[in-house]
């Protein structure tokens, strides 16, 4: 009787070899023979799922922004709903910063985006992705009306507040792992924090005492 394989179970385990071995190494310890030998298989058999190193890769950075997605999406339902709506926005934005150990992973996993290049179909789409949440952030926090965040937003002003929020984010992060002795966890939330009460400080000088927009 020839032997049942449960693809789904192996592509976990892969999954979990692989994520092993981003945490630990980051992109350049990826390879058809690392990932076999974490996951205990051999390279034959792990081709059959991942026939190249990119693909492994285009995996991880999928599992990365799987993650952050579903624990974006859930925050809602967790947090207080008396908290302040600055500390809420910036719960939300510090998902994407590496302040612990499963969000250093991830951004590990991003890294691979500087290898792929071309081979990253979805490239533009996880950038468009990322600039939505801080457009539905800035919004939030602003009161503007979110519109599409998959778009630029109609208002430019939005729109150059939610790229400067994607900066500071990146910024932040980059700085946590490249440089961490010159950084940690709780002086970047601080400096996230004084950022959007900027957010909030010039959102107010746009309206004069009429309730009209001055900019």
């Amino acid at each position: 009787m020839p032997k049942i394989v449960d693809h789904e179970q192996r592509r976990r385990e892969l999954a979990d070899a692989l994520w092993r071995i981003v945490a630990a190494e980051g992109p350049a310890g990826v390879s058809i023979r690392s990932v076999a030998a974490e996951a205990g298989w051999s390279p034959g058999a792990l081709r059959h799922y991942f026939p190249t190193r990119e693909e492994l890769l285009l995996f991880a950075m999928d599992l990365s922004e799987a993650q952050a997605v579903e624990r974006i999406s859930g925050l809602n339902a967790l947090l207080d709903p008396d908290l302040p709506l600055l500390e809420r926005v910036a719960v939300h934005a510090e998902q994407l910063l590496p302040l612990d150990d499963v969000r250093r992973a991830e951004y590990r996993a991003w890294e691979s985006a500087g290898v792929l290049k071309e081979h990253d179909r979805d490239r533009d789409r996880r950038w468009q992705q990322q600039r939505g949440l801080y457009r539905r952030l800035v919004s939030a926090l602003t009161g503007a009306d979110v519109g599409d965040p998959e778009r630029p937003h109609d208002d430019p002003w939005v729109e150059e507040w939610s790229s400067h929020l994607h900066t500071i984010v990146d910024g932040l992060a980059l700085q946590l792992m490249i440089t961490p002795g010159m950084t940690d966890a709780e002086d970047c939330r601080h400096r996230l924090r004084a950022f959007l009460a900027r957010v909030v400080e010039a959102a107010g000088h746009r309206v004069g005492e009429n309730g009209r927009n001055i900019t």
